[in-house]
């Protein structure tokens, strides 16, 4: 299994590029995405592939499920909560994210709509707001998974930590310590 899901992490570290080139068209302004995390709704299997991009507005949520793609900007007053947890066990995608995310309110959240502009074959479509009912029903998990299993490097838990600070949302971050205690021992271990 180890060398199955090293393969598998590795196919998600190159999927990172192409997940940042399907939100990029959904960032307002000047807007960078800087840091990013990858993951699967399930440890067990690839039914959907998962992206969490920051930018310092809003966390660009990328799913990858069979037959399509969906690309969505959240600003971060959006969310009610965000909780990461770390599973020490596992050696393949440890972190548990799950997301919560207000129906309705602050922060409008936009996606890409499929497909791209008639004659443009690689220009995208501009984005479209989330509102309504299909935020509830975005906010509900119905659309795409709201929650899966990642990889979640320190940048990432940090940057997401200060911004979710600054927009006054809550987040929860279990099992640092021990994330941070499990990667200094592989670290000695590859340095000796």
């Amino acid at each position: 299994m180890p060398i199955l899901h090293s393969f598998k992490q590795t196919v998600l570290d190159l999927g990172r590029g192409e997940a940042k080139t399907k939100a990029r068209p959904l960032a307002v302004g000047d807007e960078t995405l800087d840091r990013s995390a990858a993951g699967l709704d399930r440890r067990d299997s690839e039914r959907a592939v998962l992206f969490w991009l920051l930018s310092d507005r809003a966390l660009f949520y990328v799913v990858g499920d069979d037959p399509s793609d969906h690309a969505y900007r959240i600003p971060y007053e959006a969310f009610s909560d965000i909780s990461l947890v770390y599973d020490e066990r596992s050696e393949f995608l440890p972190w548990y994210v799950e997301m919560s995310i207000s129906p309705e309110g602050e922060g409008a959240i936009t996606r890409l709509e499929q497909g791209t502009i008639p004659g443009q074959p690689f220009g995208v479509l501009p984005p479209v707001p989330v509102d309504g009912e299909e935020r509830a029903r975005f906010a509900r998990g119905e659309v795409v998974p709201l929650s899966g299993f990642g990889a979640c490097p320190r940048k990432f838990r940090s940057a997401l930590e200060r911004r979710m600070e600054l927009a006054g949302a809550s987040l929860s971050v279990e099992g640092s310590d021990a994330a941070e205690r499990k990667h200094r021992a592989m670290r000695r271990k590859i340095s000796n």
